[in-house]
């Protein structure tokens, strides 16, 4: 169990968080040249929220790159740095999911490293020789979903189809230099986006307090970012448009990230890669259809077991699954594996590639292939 909390990132919320973000970057831009915004499109250029911060990039060379990508591959990196060719960006502002900031981490990580066809990519990110760059980028993150914290993180996750392999981009200089919580940008996500990611942040909040890395310190965000995804999550069917429901699932997924941000996540998101990678399930529905299940395995060795139930609004572990159900059955989001083409047979493979590093280790339990194949099939 560890004792040491670390961030080095400086946050900002609302739109007078954005206005001294804004007084922040013009002093750092006046060393940079380049700059690259990275987007997920809805012309930001044009954005009435966002124009203290448009305008003072507009007073720089700069390009915006719009990402019409989720998950990002091995392929797309290699095609964005193809699209961005000779502009040599200095500094990177990432505005959107945790797709678009991934993508950001990733272009800042391999900017000064050679790496001219996919092949190449693939082995500098599969050989980590990305973590002796002291050349990376700085960036900021600005999301525009409410689930990933990726704004608060150091990883990336890169998949590649190809070879049916999820990849990790880490260092610990590939924290954003800051980043600004908006709600106002999440107002119009779609409700099938808003459930997602927000699955994905109770589960990263969820496996932080029970992760062996564990610490007070990310055990208090945790049950902060459970109590305000469980209080709210709830509500947003009937209120899209609530800014208050919003900013309430924007701190959940926020408070979520700055928890996993030390201690990463574990088991459910291992078993939830090759869901997401050989099945196309949406990732934070793939992660949170074994939350219940691992927690009922994970019980006896979870500390302070009793906040964790309370943070939940329920008295035992099996009532954490039957949350989850209702809002499964509120959105109609299908939670059957069945419903995915997923069965029995389908379940060795799956399990072969759930035990990923760092995740699967980082459980408080050692897991078995025998439990997790106990898992899987009692979800289809």
């Amino acid at each position: 169990m560890m004792g040491k909390f670390y961030n080095p990132v400086s946050i900002y919320t609302g739109k007078e968080g954005l206005q001294q973000l804004v007084h922040s970057l013009e002093k750092e831009l006046e060393q940079v040249e380049r700059v690259l915004v990275l987007t997920r499109g809805a012309n930001v250029q044009e954005s009435e929220i966002l124009y203290p911060l448009m305008t003072a990039i507009t007073k720089k060379e700069y390009q915006v790159k719009e990402l019409a990508l989720s998950n990002p591959e091995i392929r797309d990196l290699y095609k964005m740095k193809q699209d961005i060719g000779t502009f040599d960006f200095q500094f990177i502002i990432a505005i959107g999911g945790g797709s678009v900031m991934d993508a950001a981490k990733a272009l800042s990580a391999l900017k000064y490293i050679q790496g001219s066809n996919i092949k190449e990519i693939r082995e500098t990110i599969a050989d980590h020789r990305y973590e002796n760059n002291e050349e990376v980028v700085p960036w900021i993150g600005i999301p525009t979903t409410s689930g990933t914290g990726s704004e608060v993180t150091c990883w990336a996750t890169v998949w590649d189809g190809e070879l049916d392999k999820k990849y990790s981009i880490s260092a610990i200089n590939l924290y954003a230099a800051a980043c600004v919580i908006l709600p106002e940008l999440t107002l119009t996500a779609p409700v099938s986006v808003s459930v997602h990611t927000a699955l994905d942040a109770m589960c990263h909040a969820t496996e932080a307090y029970w992760s062996v890395q564990t610490n007070p310190i990310s055990r208090l965000y945790a049950l902060e970012a459970i109590r305000r995804i469980r209080m709210y999550l709830p509500k947003l069917k009937d209120n899209l448009h609530s800014y208050e429901v919003r900013k309430q699932l924007a701190l959940g997924s926020h408070f979520a990230g700055l928890a996993f941000s030390n201690t990463k996540t574990t088991a459910c998101h291992s078993i939830s890669y090759p869901l997401t990678l050989l099945y196309e399930i949406e990732h934070g529905l793939a992660a949170s259809l074994t939350l219940g299940a691992v927690l009922r395995l994970n019980h006896s060795a979870i500390v302070e077991m009793d906040q964790l139930l309370k943070a939940f609004d329920v008295t035992a572990v099996d009532g954490v699954e039957r949350f989850l159900v209702d809002i499964y059955e509120q959105y109609e989001l299908n939670y059957k594996l069945k419903d995915y083409g997923i069965y029995q047979e389908h379940v060795p493979a799956i399990v072969r590639g759930a035990f990923t590093k760092g995740r699967m280790d980082n459980n408080p339990v050692l897991l078995t292939e025998e439990d997790i194949t106990e898992i899987l099939v009692s979800l289809i």
